[in-house]
């Protein structure tokens, strides 16, 4: 567990969750050499929504455009996110830092090309982020470039940002925030269009990746370039098979049909040591799973939430939940309780926060200070003829969250909240949050790595903003604050200073039920040979995976349309 101490002593945290995903890779993983060919199969229990990176919210989209668009440049295992250490180019070959630190210039890859063939040139990232940063568009990312002025072009292959103030995370915003996109193909399209057009849906991109095709709610397909600037990605197709449900998802993967399952359900990891075909990979991973509530009210935005705006509340029902029983119930032992906005895996974490305590008799106590009150025959708390009802919205493809939710119910029950459960699909439970048409919502987020980022989901700004990052409404100026304090220092036991005491304060205001950090084990079959999982994306590196000949079966060396699961 990562805790808030040196910055050596998070590294060397670091570094051994990343030694411990290696190790639980079998051993012939690492002894044979990169070879080309082959094809992978990767199996999910969700579609895409759009293939548009700026305003995509879609794990399933975030790992085919990875494979399609590009960053500048990519971290390094350690994510660092303070300037550029151990940092390395992607369309990006070098970039030079200004004097003043006000400014990088980014030197582009004379090689890099558009799939369609035409170059990358420094005019598309300056599209780019006049893109990102269109409130037309709608990017949930904006408000994380707000620090770059300008982007200019001195020439073809040199895109320079230049900085408002001098910012501990300006590599990061310039390089990792964005996938730059192509400028002669959307600069036609008016912004607020750009989501629902052909492109979002037949992507062009500069990446390791072309893109074939997408058959809604069956498989998208992409094959290798193999003329890719950085060099030929070693597995030749990789196609995603979009399975029904997470139980179809699995059984995919046990019947051979598919190659890799990222996440395996803790119920099947006995089932999946048991074949002899697969192995489970444990990886570091950044998600969180939390019960969010939405304290404005869905129908009437402009108020508060009848039941959630009462800060009191949130934290009585906050104390009603036993997540160490949630967690045990769910995941067994494989699952931590949450903590905040961050996982272990994060320099920031923190375990000397201070979490609201489980105590039902408070939380009943509270709730009856409120003014919701039992009736004389028990059951469900009213406040002025109102029952203290309310709805979980839960994305259907996840069986621990769906679990997690029957027993939120019985628990919210044992203090008189009335809680009916809302199963949709993923792009409508994305939707819905965008929207904040909802009540509560099981939410599960990934961080980047970056702890500033924090002010997407939690911050005022993105509170207000049409994108509806922040699906809660939480509004706090001292929150605020302290991440604008701790995303200002250069030094990262300052930083972690301040970021605890962000994430106290969102705690004590209850914003959200901090439920649960999964770990991240993987099925895959041995034939598929990993390299470099990332913790902030098992994807990273997709590239440079490979398929040894040796190893090969059927779907390796026949034809695309009879490949298709």
């Amino acid at each position: 567990m990562i805790r808030s101490r040196s910055p050596l002593r998070a590294r060397l945290a670091l570094t051994a969750v990343l030694l411990l995903a290696t190790a639980c890779a079998p051993a012939e993983h690492a002894a044979a050499g990169p070879q080309d060919g082959g094809t992978m199969v990767i199996s999910t229990g969700s579609d895409a929504d759009i293939l548009f990176p700026p305003t995509s919210i879609n794990p399933t989209s975030a790992q085919v455009s990875s494979m399609v668009f590009e960053h500048l440049a990519e971290p390094g295992m350690m994510l660092n996110t303070v300037g550029d250490a151990g940092w390395t180019g992607r369309l990006a070959t070098s970039w030079t830092w200004g004097r003043d630190s006000l400014s990088i210039a980014f030197h582009l890859d004379p090689k890099a090309h558009w799939h369609d063939g035409h170059p990358v040139r420094a005019s598309d990232v300056r599209f780019t982020w006049q893109l990102y940063s269109d409130p037309r568009v709608g990017s949930q990312v904006a408000p994380l470039l707000a620090n770059i002025d300008s982007v200019g072009a001195p020439d073809s292959l040199t895109a320079v940002f230049w900085f408002r103030h001098r910012s501990p995370h300006e590599f990061f915003d310039a390089a990792f925030q964005m996938r730059i996109l192509p400028a002669h193909l959307l600069a036609g399209i008016p912004p607020d269009q750009l989501q629902s057009s052909a492109f979002a849906r037949h992507p062009i991109g500069s990446g390791p990746y072309r893109f074939v095709s997408w058959v809604p709610r069956q498989t998208i397909e992409l094959d290798a370039d193999t003329t890719y600037h950085l060099g030929r990605p070693h597995i030749d197709r990789l196609i995603w098979s979009i399975a029904p449900d997470p139980n179809a998802a699995l059984l995919r993967v046990l019947s051979g049909d598919a190659d890799f399952l990222e996440y395996v359900p803790p119920p099947a990891m006995a089932q999946v040591a048991k074949d002899s075909a697969l192995t489970t990979l444990r990886y570091p991973s950044l998600v969180y799973v939390y019960l969010v509530f939405n304290e404005r009210d869905p129908l009437h935005p402009a108020r508060p939430n009848p039941i959630f705006g009462d800060r009191a509340v949130r934290r009585a029902l906050t104390m009603a939940i036993d997540r160490a029983k949630l967690v045990r119930s769910v995941y067994d032992t494989l699952a931590a309780v949450a903590e905040g906005p961050v996982t272990s895996a994060m320099a920031s974490y923190d375990s000397t926060l201070r979490p609201i305590p489980y105590d039902v008799d408070s939380a009943r106590a509270l709730l009856d200070a409120a003014g919701w009150r039992v009736g004389p025959a028990g059951g469900t708390r009213e406040r002025r003829g109102v029952p203290l009802r309310f709805r979980i919205l839960v994305p259907s493809s996840s069986t621990p969250r769906m679990q997690a939710a029957v027993l939120l119910q019985a628990m919210f029950k044992a203090v008189g909240a009335q809680v009916d459960i809302d199963a949709m699909d993923f792009p409508t439970v994305g939707q819905r949050l965008a929207q904040h048409r909802f009540d509560a919502a099981l939410n599960a987020m990934m961080s980047d790595g970056n702890p500033a980022t924090v002010r997407q989901e939690w911050s005022i700004a993105a509170a207000r903003a049409t994108d509806g990052g922040n699906a809660g409404a939480y509004e706090n100026p001292a929150f605020d604050a302290l991440v604008d304090s701790a995303a200002a220092q250069f030094d990262p036991q300052h930083a972690n200073a301040y970021y605890h005491r962000a994430y106290q304060l969102l705690a004590d205001d209850a914003a959200a039920i901090w439920l649960f950090e999964p770990y991240a084990y993987a099925a895959m079959q041995r034939r598929i040979h990993p390299v470099g999982i990332r913790p902030d994306a098992w994807y990273a590196n997709l590239d440079r995976w490979y398929i040894p000949a040796a190893e090969r079966i059927a779907r390796d060396r026949i034809g695309l349309a009879q490949a298709r699961p």
